[in-house]
């Protein structure tokens, strides 16, 4: 029974770490500021991908995002110039192991700068990580104010049988609900 135990010891401690189940999506944002501008990433499908942006001056992380290889990525992330790298795998080990021994790390050339341009847009990017390397483009995410229409029916329309406002009902000057509505862009906006 003594060499049983160990040999079922020895075969345990051979195998290679075993996988953790998979995240999805943000897994932290210790910026301080808050995610409002797009990224998006294009992957291979069968390799995951784990993202952190950094201080490119410190080298401080301030976000890491965990991408399902081949599935559509976007998240949002905190204005700012920040540092991307991505390690990329098959056998997620966790934050400290990655991928294990076959993790391969991508870290873009230069830091990139999130920002909004006024009100009504926030600038991002598009990484592509498919085939050879990283392709990159910019995108926007524009935003514009449209009138809740349900907000003014009913004010005006119901009035009393002599042409004076109904007491019960909101008077005429009521107002109006806008609701945010985004959309990406291109570089016209």
């Amino acid at each position: 029974m003594r060499h049983l135990s160990l040999a079922i010891l020895l075969a345990v401690l051979a195998l290679p770490a075993v996988a953790l189940e998979r995240p999805e999506g943000l897994l932290w944002n210790h910026s301080g500021l808050p995610l409002t501008l797009p990224l998006q990433v294009k992957s291979d499908p069968g390799t995951d991908l784990y993202l952190q942006l950094s201080d490119p001056a410190t080298g401080q992380a301030v976000l890491a995002a965990y991408v399902r290889g081949g599935a559509f990525f976007r998240v949002l992330v905190p204005p700012g110039r920040w540092a991307l790298t991505f390690a990329r795998g098959q056998d997620w080990q966790g934050e400290d192991g990655l991928f294990g021994a076959a993790t391969e790390v991508i870290a873009l050339p230069g830091p990139l700068v999130f920002h909004t341009e006024g009100a009504a847009r926030k600038s991002g990017h598009l990484i592509d990580l498919r085939g050879a390397g990283p392709v990159l483009r910019d995108i926007g995410l524009c935003q514009r104010r449209a009138l809740d229409p349900e907000t003014l029916s009913g004010s005006w329309a119901r009035k009393h049988p002599h042409g004076l406002p109904d007491p019960r009902e909101p008077g005429p000057f009521t107002t109006p609900r806008y609701d945010l509505r985004s959309h990406f862009c291109d570089d016209a906006g």
